[in-house]
C-alpha cells in the first residue's frame, strides 16, 4: 500500500538537522495512576475527605476534601482538569497514592528532551533551572548562560541557577474503571487526567531581563522554536495584566526574529480560564507565529469563542476529517497563521496557507515521522530515541485514518470542491489559497502514558518539516 511506503520512507529517511529551541515551561511530573484501591487508602487515611460528593472546588486546591470533590467530578464526567495546588498537599498525596513515577514535565522540557533523543541540536530556556530539574533533561540539551554580557550555550547541568523546582501532580485514569465512593459508585466514561501544579512567581512564562537584550543572538542560533506557557497570561512583577503581558511577549518574539527573519516558531494551544482573555491572547499572539497546534476537542471551544458556532457544532456532532478541515480553515483565516496542525486520534489535518515554503509532500513525510515517534512513545513512554523508530517502519497506520481519506474525498467532492483523482493516495487537497493534508496516523492500544503526546506530535512534525526544507535545493 502506498501509505505504508510513505511511512517507511518517513522513518528511514527523515533526520532532524534543524537546530531546535524550546521555552518556557519545564517541571517535574509526578504521575499517579488512580486505582480503585486508592479510594480505600483515602477512606482509611482521611475518611472525612470523602464526605461530600462531586463538585468543582475553588482554586487553588488546598485540602484533601477539595481534592476528593474534584476527583469525583472528573472521574464521573471523564473530563480533564488543570489547577494550582498548595505544595502542602504533597505529603498527603504520597500517603494515599503509593504508586508514583517521576518524569520530565512541561511543554518546553518534554520537547527539548524529545528533540535531543531524536539527535537534533537541542536548546532550551527555562526562567528557573534547579539541579533537580536539570537531572531530568537529556545531557545533550544546551542551556543559555550569560557571562560578562555575552551569551554562551552550555550543557544543561551547567546552567543550574536556582533551587526551586515546579512540580505537577498528574492523576491519570482509564476508561471503564469503577470507583466506589460513599456517595455512590462511579464508572469512568473515558480516559483522562487531572493536573495539579505548584506555582512560584519565579516560573515566569517569558524571558527574563538579563537575556532579553540577547534574544537576537538566541534567534540566530536556532532554526525552529517551540514556545509554550502563554496561557498563564501574566508575569508577576513585570506584566501583571494581559495587555502588558502581550506587549512583553510580542516584543520578545520580535527580538527573537530580529536577526533571523526566517526563524520558524510554533505555538501549541493550552486553554485559559477566561474566554475573553483567551480570545484576545490568541487573536493578538498567534498571527506572530508560523505554526499553531491544537486537537479535535480543543478546536470546538476555540471556534465557538470566535463565533464559528456552525463549524464547532459540526465537529462536535459529526467529527471527521472534512468537518475538522472546515473548522481549521475558518480558524486559519481568523488567526492569520500560515500553518495549523490538528492532531486527532488516528489522523492529522494540516492546513497550509499558499504560498507555503515547504512542499506538501515533505509536510506529509514529516507528519508520518511524527506519528512513528508518538506511537513509540505510546508503547514505552518517555522521550523516544531515534534508534527506536525502526520498529514503526512496518507498523500499520490506523484504519480510522485510512478511512478518513475516502470520506474526505467523498464529502469534499459533494460540496463542489476540486478534489484530485489521486487524493486518497496522496492525502493532499489544493484549495484556492491553501493546502489541506489528511494524514493517517498510528493508534496504539493501551498507551503507557498520554502526557505530552500532543507536544510530541507537533514538535516532531514541525522540526522534521523545517529540517527537510533546509535540505531542499536553494534553501
Amino acid at each position: 500500500m502506498v501509505w505504508q511506503t510513505y511511512l517507511q520512507e518517513a522513518v528511514t529517511q527523515t533526520r532532524l538537522s534543524a537546530r531546535t529551541f524550546a521555552a518556557f515551561n519545564a517541571n517535574v511530573d509526578v504521575v499517579i495512576q488512580v486505582r480503585p484501591q486508592d479510594i480505600l487508602n483515602i477512606e482509611k487515611e482521611t475518611p472525612q475527605a470523602l464526605a461530600e460528593g462531586p463538585s468543582t472546588p475553588p482554586s487553588p486546591i488546598e485540602t484533601p476534601e477539595q481534592f476528593c470533590c474534584l476527583l469525583q467530578e472528573c472521574l464521573g464526567q471523564g473530563k480533564s482538569y488543570y489547577d494550582v495546588v498548595d505544595i502542602g498537599m504533597s505529603d498527603w498525596f504520597h500517603k494515599v497514592f503509593p504508586q508514583m513515577t517521576e518524569a520530565m514535565g512541561g511543554q518546553a522540557g518534554i520537547i527539548a528532551n524529545q528533540m535531543a533523543a531524536l539527535e537534533a541540536p537541542a536548546y532550551v530556556y527555562n526562567p528557573v533551572l534547579s539541579a533537580e530539574q536539570a537531572a531530568f533533561y537529556n545531557e545533550n540539551v544546551q542551556f543559555p548562560r550569560i557571562d560578562d554580557g555575552r551569551l554562551h550555550w552550555v550543557p544543561i547541568k551547567e546552567g543550574v541557577h536556582d533551587t526551586w523546582t515546579k512540580v505537577n501532580f498528574i492523576f491519570e485514569y482509564p476508561k471503564g474503571e469503577t470507583y466506589e465512593f460513599p456517595a455512590g459508585a462511579i464508572t469512568t466514561p473515558r480516559a483522562n487526567r487531572i493536573i495539579l501544579g505548584t506555582r512560584n512567581p519565579k516560573a515566569a512564562m517569558a524571558f527574563d531581563e538579563t537575556i532579553e537584550p540577547l534574544l537576537p543572538t538566541v534567534g540566530e542560533t536556532v532554526d525552529v522554536g517551540f514556545m509554550a506557557g502563554y496561557h498563564h497570561g501574566k508575569v508577576t512583577g513585570r506584566a501583571e495584566d494581559l495587555d502588558s503581558f502581550l506587549q512583553l511577549s510580542l516584543r520578545q518574539l520580535g527580538l527573537l526574529k530580529q536577526n533571523h527573519p526566517t526563524l520558524r516558531l510554533h505555538m501549541e494551544y493550552v486553554p485559559m480560564r477566561t474566554v475573553a482573555d483567551e480570545k484576545k491572547l490568541l487573536w493578538e499572539l498567534v498571527p506572530n507565529f508560523d505554526s499553531f497546534g491544537i486537537n479535535e476537542n480543543e478546536i470546538t471551544k476555540v471556534l465557538e469563542e470566535f463565533g464559528y458556532a456552525e463549524e464547532a457544532k459540526n465537529i462536535a456532532e459529526n467529527e471527521r476529517a472534512f468537518t475538522i478541515y472546515q473548522g481549521v480553515l475558518a480558524l486559519s483565516r481568523e488567526l492569520q497563521v500560515p500553518r495549523i496542525h490538528l492532531h486527532n486520534l488516528g489522523y492529522y489535518i494540516m492546513l497550509l496557507k499558499k504560498p507555503y515554503p515547504v512542499s506538501p509532500e515533505h509536510v506529509r513525510q514529516s507528519c508520518l515521522f511524527a506519528s512513528a515517534v508518538n506511537a513509540v512513545k505510546a508503547k514505552q513512554g518517555g522521550a523516544v530515541p531515534l534508534a527506536d523508530l525502526e520498529q514503526m517502519e512496518h507498523e500499520p497506520l490506523s484504519d480510522v485514518g485510512l478511512q478518513q481519506l475516502q470520506d474526505f474525498a467523498d464529502l469534499a467532492t459533494a460540496a463542489g470542491l476540486p478534489v484530485a483523482d489521486d487524493f486518497v493516495e496522496t492525502g493532499i487537497f489544493a484549495g484556492d489559497d491553501h493546502y489541506c493534508l489528511v494524514v493517517p496516523a498510528h493508534i496504539m492500544p493501551k498507551p503507557v502514558s498520554t502526557v505530552g503526546m500532543g507536544d510530541t506530535v507537533s514538535s516532531a512534525a514541525f522540526a522534521a518539516e523545517v529540517s527537510l526544507a533546509l535540505n531542499e535545493p536553494g534553501q
